[in-house]
């Protein structure tokens, strides 16, 4: 692959005459196109009778656009099979907790044997006859993949197998599930049922597994396409687009392992809060810690297609949209779509052409950011994206949430956004890493509402602690062993030694309630969960205010090893998060300071230059200070001091990285 970033979008041949096919692509060599995306959803026209194959029209098409210069990503068809493919098995679609075939957009069982053999099928053809082509530079695998919740007899066996191999005795699933309770305690594992609706009782221990066997179905599905290609087109790169940080029950670590780097499908509302977009970049450019660098597969540059209501895209938009992109660690950046669907669901106008064929706006500021990017893109290939600090985000963790859930006013992943929130608009950006991460790069690292603690996590914690490091734990944490029940020892469990804390009593509270806190002199209104601190030998840093337990500590501090651990016991006010992240930021030498409303700023570094980019969501000008003088990319323009970004625009100052680590030194 060539060093630059690349920006391009999905093109469909197959929905358009060919006499169309030439005009599309003198456009896309106008603006600079310089990849494209294809037979995405295309499976009938690829295999249109079982064991039949047509390549001869993705042949013609690839020709064109390989002789214009553009590189193509191929996509494994797999999320719309074939009309003939599921009237000869049925079954490959999921079976509901009810027992009823029921489909939706996606939904195939990725444990169905007969599915395995027409996916693996086609991708065998697909890779050995592209894996020599010279324009193909990539593969995507399926498409915005969920984790199926399927319970058809397949599922059964394979839950029921996947169960021995994580328990290995029956004596011992029972002992860690609790199954005494209720009296549903198993005596062969035949009698392990998936959590189906025809079940008596349902335990929470079995459903928080059975998400993981989901989870680890649909891997193994994406697992075994990868191999395929990498069989065939080692030299390509293989990944996928995720439908992004608010689905929650596909874990994209595990996803990420088999895949190059990871991708996702960036779809912004007009008028939602932005930050919801910037966690999403974040999550997907850290679940590959070999490759911190992501790819958005599908930009939103138009109308959505399942909305309520439509904004119309403003002037500047869709380039804001993509350089922030680029701006938290994206290397690749393709709109969705080249052209505007004409059928069914997706109806709306979201291509950059219009429904008759005519350019909307979007490729003219496409077009603009493709120019922009040619005088400074390929010096961002190996730029990684600042983060000194670290956000512990599991997926087990929200699916044992997911599958106890108490508390209405409790939301794990919003619980995170808060923290997120806090150091974003501060200018820190974080990565979101799971709690087994090699976390020895970080200054802080922050572990939010950590309900279930292993051994694993215990030691992996306590050694970065022991080693100098600083962490944060938030309220409700250690309560939990690894299969989703109370633990039987005081809380936080594991964590005692490490916060050094007991919790003595606890209160959940209604929107309508609230509790203080005081803090350095200032009392602070918190709510939603409130943990009642027993220090050990840790000292108090916050306590109560109201209540019978006023005076009791709220948040702790605790010397373990060479580091620090603070336990916050408290949710419900970002005010006070954000004094204490500043005042631990202060210790760690972390560079913490109030951007303007509505501005975002991330660096890009590679070993000579820092790229610092602002990213004004506001509709009006912005002047914003600089920390180091450097030169605007964009314009061309040395500046120093401070600088204005237009209204829904960028900026992007590149400057040396020496001039920090003088700073740093003075």
């Amino acid at each position: 692959m060539e060093r630059k970033i690349y920006v391009g979008s999905n093109y469909n041949p197959e929905h358009w005459p060919k006499d169309r096919w030439p005009i599309d692509v003198q456009y896309m060599k106008e603006a600079g196109v310089n990849v494209l995306r294809l037979t995405d959803l295309a499976w009938s026209r690829l295999e249109p009778e079982d064991g039949k194959f047509d390549f001869g029209w993705l042949d013609e098409f690839m020709a064109m656009a390989g002789e214009a210069g553009i590189g193509l990503i191929l996509t494994t068809p797999i999320e719309a099979s074939p009309v003939w493919l599921r009237h000869k098995h049925p079954e490959v679609v999921r079976t509901d907790k009810f027992g009823r075939i029921h489909g939706e957009r996606g939904n195939h069982c990725h444990n169905r044997t007969a599915l395995h053999f027409y996916v693996e099928r086609l991708v065998d053809r697909m890779a050995s006859r592209y894996a020599r082509h010279p324009a193909v530079i990539g593969w995507q695998i399926d498409n915005e993949l969920r984790a199926v919740h399927c319970y058809c007899e397949e599922c059964l066996i394979g839950f029921q197998a996947w169960l021995r191999s994580r328990y290995g005795t029956l004596e011992r699933l029972n002992d860690e599930w609790g199954t005494v309770f209720w009296s549903q305690e198993y005596r062969s594992w035949d009698e392990v049922k998936l959590p189906s609706a025809d079940q008596l009782t349902i335990s929470v221990s079995q459903v928080v597994d059975y998400y993981r066997f989901a989870s680890d179905s649909t891997v193994n599905h994406v697992a075994r396409q990868a191999d395929i290609i990498k069989g065939y087109a080692p030299h390509h790169f293989v990944t996928h687009n995720s439908l992004g940080y608010w689905y929650l029950f596909l874990d994209l670590n595990r996803l990420a392992e088999k895949l190059d780097f990871m991708g996702w499908d960036s779809y912004p509302d007009v008028d939602s809060d932005n930050h919801h977009i910037c966690i999403g970049h974040d999550l997907h450019r850290s679940v590959k810690p070999s490759n911190d660098k992501f790819w958005v597969l599908e930009q939103k540059n138009g109308y959505f297609n399942y909305s309520n209501y439509n904004l119309a895209i403003e002037p500047g938009l869709v380039r804001l949209w993509a350089y922030q992109d680029i701006a938290r660690g994206a290397n690749g950046v393709l709109f969705y779509n080249w052209r505007s669907n004409r059928f069914s669901w997706e109806q709306n106008p979201n291509g950059i052409f219009r429904h008759d064929g005519t350019p909307r706006r979007a490729y003219y500021e496409m077009k603009q950011m493709i120019a922009e990017l040619g005088g400074f893109g390929g010096e961002l290939v190996d730029a990684s994206v600042e983060a000194p600090v670290a956000i512990i985000h599991s997926y087990d963790q929200i699916w044992g949430y997911e599958a106890h859930k108490q508390y209405t006013n409790f939301d794990y992943r919003r619980h995170i956004m808060d923290y997120h929130k806090v150091l974003a608009r501060n200018g820190v950006t974080a990565d979101l890493v799971e709690p087994q991460a090699d976390l020895s790069r970080y200054k802080l690292v922050i572990a939010p509402s950590m309900a279930m603690v292993n051994e694993d996590i215990q030691r992996n914690l306590e050694a970065y602690v022991k080693n100098g490091g600083c962490l944060v734990i938030g309220a409700r944490s250690g309560m939990k062993t690894w299969a989703n029940t109370t633990i039987v020892t005081p809380w936080p469990g594991l964590l005692t030694e490490l916060a050094g804390v007991a919790i003595d009593e606890f209160e959940v509270l209604p929107d309508h309630y609230s509790n203080g806190i005081a803090y350095k002199g200032k009392e602070y209104r918190v709510k939603v969960w409130l943990d009642m601190l027993e220090t050990k030998t840790a000292e108090t840093v916050a306590t109560y205010t109201e209540k019978f337990y006023a005076g009791r500590t709220a948040i702790s501090k605790n010397r373990f090893g060479e580091g620090t651990v603070y336990y916050v016991g408290v949710m419900g006010s970002t005010e006070l998060i954000e004094h204490l992240l500043n005042d631990i930021a202060g210790e760690r030498g972390i560079r913490m300071a109030p951007i303007p409303d509505e501005i975002y700023v991330t660096h890009r570094v590679n070993k000579e230059h820092r790229f610092t980019f602002f990213i004004n969501v506001n509709r009006k000008p912005v002047t914003v200070k600089l920390d180091y003088p450097g030169l605007d990319v964009i314009k061309g323009e040395e500046v120093t001091g401070e600088a204005e970004i237009g209204g829904l625009d960028v900026l992007i100052i590149k400057s040396a990285v020496s001039a920090q680590q003088e700073d740093n030194e003075a």
